[in-house]
């Protein structure tokens, strides 16, 4: 087996698999503040009456300067929400609230843009504008909503890519509409991207955490800061249900991450996934090109921990894992990149 090491791209501990804990969250959803149903203080109560751990409100970006009336005085929506979920989340310390907005942009469409400090109004024309924009804001990053056929041709850029860190392959609330983007989301893998895979509710209705179809982030602790880290980091996966865990790891690499090589002629694989409530009936490595290069049927199972040694082959630049369950639900990982070392 050829000589290999982590590449880490933050000075953040690693994850500690001794201690994963598995959080269940909606990244992406309206209120009454833009284009959805209920107040934010109705949407994050419903979310935690419903069992999930962590939402992200996301109102479009155009209402967000609009003045409203808040005891006695006339405020913007955006700091009515940033008082909202503020004490909202010092109110509760079994679920976060984060901040966020959807913005229009040209040519990829919508974005959420989170855990920013401030919002800007308008359409996204200038991507250069954007990363000013961000690094300004500070700890802020993007993802991409709902990706249309657009996301196909847009080419890489590493720049833009360290604050683009998950992309939805899952988008909708069942039974209401509900799409998965596997392939957009497999293209832009081939193009090089480094981006997780998350799914959103994008609730208009208030249903929030009424369906199972959630963004799971695994970290070590239960705070803002870790979730933040999580997605940034890419320790997420989509599921349809919310009481599946799900990890795999590559050799010394965890979801999510590059593993960097030297020389490899095998790559080991770990791959767990737990669901009690909704059996694992099968599990796919899915690699570039969105090629299956290994399938597990007919399991029937409620837990699996499935250690396998696969040879490494150079056109083989990410890959993923795919777990189908009863119900014809399914979920997918964020990527392990592989990175070969220069000589």
């Amino acid at each position: 087996m050829g000589k290999h090491k982590r590449r880490q791209r933050s000075d953040t501990p690693p994850i500690d698999l001794s201690d994963l804990k598995f959080f269940y969250g909606i990244p992406h959803c309206h209120t009454e503040i833009s284009t959805g149903k209920g107040t934010p203080l109705e949407a994050l109560e419903c979310g935690k009456k419903n069992g999930i751990n962590f939402m992200v409100l996301t109102d479009h970006n155009n209402y967000l300067s609009e003045m409203i009336p808040y005891k006695g005085e006339k405020i913007s929506k955006w700091k009515f929400l940033k008082t909202i979920v503020d004490r909202f989340n010092k109110k509760h310390d079994d679920f976060i609230a984060l901040l966020g907005f959807e913005a229009n942009s040209v040519p990829w469409g919508h974005l959420n843009i989170i855990n920013c400090q401030t919002y800007f109004k308008g359409i996204i024309k200038n991507f250069n504008n954007l990363m000013l924009w961000l690094i300004a804001d500070g700890n802020s990053f993007f993802s991409i909503n709902h990706p249309s056929n657009v996301v196909d041709s847009i080419p890489y850029n590493p720049l833009l890519n360290h604050f683009l860190n998950c992309i939805e392959v899952g988008n909708g609330s069942p039974p209401h509409k509900y799409n998965r983007y596997d392939k957009r989301y497999f293209s832009m893998l081939d193009k090089g991207w480094l981006i997780g895979a998350i799914n959103s509710q994008d609730n208009h209705r208030l249903n929030f955490g009424e369906s199972e179809n959630l963004t799971a982030i695994v970290c070590n602790n239960f705070d803002k800061a870790s979730i933040v880290d999580a997605f940034k980091k890419r320790h997420t996966y989509s599921t349809e249900s919310k009481t599946l865990k799900l990890y795999f790891t590559i050799d010394s690499a965890f979801m999510g991450h590059e593993l960097e090589l030297t020389s490899p002629t095998e790559l080991n694989f770990l791959i767990f996934a737990e669901d009690y409530v909704n059996p694992i009936e099968k599990i796919q490595i899915i690699t570039s090109g969105g090629k299956v290069i290994k399938e597990l049927e007919d399991l029937g199972i409620g837990r699996i921990k499935y250690l396998l040694t696969l040879p490494y082959s150079l056109e083989n630049k990410w890959y993923v894992i795919r777990v189908f369950q009863k119900g014809n639900k399914q979920a997918l990982t964020s990527p392990i990149f592989i990175k070969i070392k220069n000589s």
